[in-house]
């Protein structure tokens, strides 16, 4: 009984103070209604109306932009980046990955070129090979980085969890941020420095037309026709991908939003189609043609390497071809002669 007394005495004061509450809101609804019949509108209502069609008002801070309070087209810069870029583009990638792995089962990965004799062919210079990697590295990094800011919410959080992902979002944002000024030097320094090699010719005309005739070894330079289509590629989605990325950095020069949005989707998209044609020069430079990695990391290749693949650079440049015994592989022994020996 007491227990009783205790809580009526704490629930029923409360109760005069929910029905002063709903007789509030009855008013309230009443009065708005009796306004609207009198062609009268909420100015509330009014103020909401006119922030989400982003009309402009007024503020104290001088930035563009700053006097709209809601711009409606943030909707749809999102239904596009979640929408066909979250999308599509993955597909992409998708793509070329599978492209790569159906080329190496139909042609088995290149020919088997036998025991090198010894005998090298100088490609590449230690600035050369400094410039590829320093650009390479970069590129591999930026590549990582940027994928997972765009698709880290679905393919990371799923397995790394929200506070993982968290993490390594700032990690990559930071990363990014700061590793693709260094890129962009990178980019130019390499559009430059390589213009000379990459001067198409009819030769690389002809490679091209007929898509290296896939395992004939059509006549090609010290670079082929593919070779200087991305190098081309490397120049035209490099100069995009990395004038975006600057403008991405400073916001601030953007007068209108739409710009500022529109520059980022541009950037993303075409760093997604450079990296998906990047899957096709990491697989000839590595398991597409075996023996050509050299020229990155040696900066000699093999003179068989050069007469299969490169037989016109290997007529003018033979005369400079040089022999290093520690890249010779001696033949196999004669079974009958190893046999006499034992």
């Amino acid at each position: 009984m007491t227990m009783l007394v205790l809580v009526a005495g704490l629930v029923l004061p409360l109760s005069g103070h929910v029905n002063v509450a709903m007789a509030q809101d009855n008013e309230e609804v009443q009065s708005s209604q009796a306004a609207e019949s009198r062609g009268e509108t909420n100015p509330q209502s009014d103020l909401w109306r006119q922030a989400r069609e982003s009309h402009e008002g007024y503020t104290a801070v001088d930035a563009p932009g700053a006097n709209v309070l809601m711009s409606s087209d943030g909707e749809t810069f999102r239904q596009v980046r979640m929408g066909p870029v979250s999308t599509y583009l993955p597909w992409w990638l998708a793509f070329m990955v599978g492209a790569m792995f159906l080329l190496h089962i139909f042609t088995g990965g290149g020919e088997k070129l036998g025991n090198p004799s010894g005998k090298r062919f100088p490609a590449w210079s230690m600035f050369d090979r400094i410039l590829h990697w320093y650009v390479a590295v970069l590129f591999l990094i930026l590549a990582i980085t940027g994928l997972s800011l765009l698709f880290g919410r679905a393919l990371l959080i799923p397995l790394i969890g929200p506070e993982g992902f968290s993490a390594w979002a700032r990690a990559s944002k930071f990363i990014h941020d700061w590793g693709g000024p260094f890129f962009v030097v990178g980019i130019v320094v390499m559009s430059i420095a390589w213009l000379h090699h990459n001067k198409p010719t009819m030769m690389d005309v002809r490679w091209l037309l007929l898509g290296g005739a896939f395992g004939k070894h059509l006549p090609a330079g010290r670079y082929n026709g593919g070779q200087k289509i991305w190098f081309l590629v490397n120049v035209l989605a490099g100069a995009i991908v990395c004038v975006t990325g600057v403008l991405l950095l400073l916001p601030g020069i953007f007068e209108d939003r739409n710009l500022f949005q529109i520059n980022l989707i541009v950037h993303g998209v075409v760093a997604i189609l450079w990296i998906g044609v990047s899957f096709a020069h990491i697989y000839m430079a590595t398991l597409g043609a075996p023996g050509g990695i050299d020229i990155t990391t040696k900066g000699h290749v093999s003179s068989e390497w050069v007469k299969v693949h490169r037989s016109a650079w290997y007529e003018e440049a033979k005369d400079e071809a040089f022999y290093d015994e520690s890249e010779k592989t001696p033949p196999p022994e004669d079974s009958e002669a190893s046999a006499r020996t034992a």
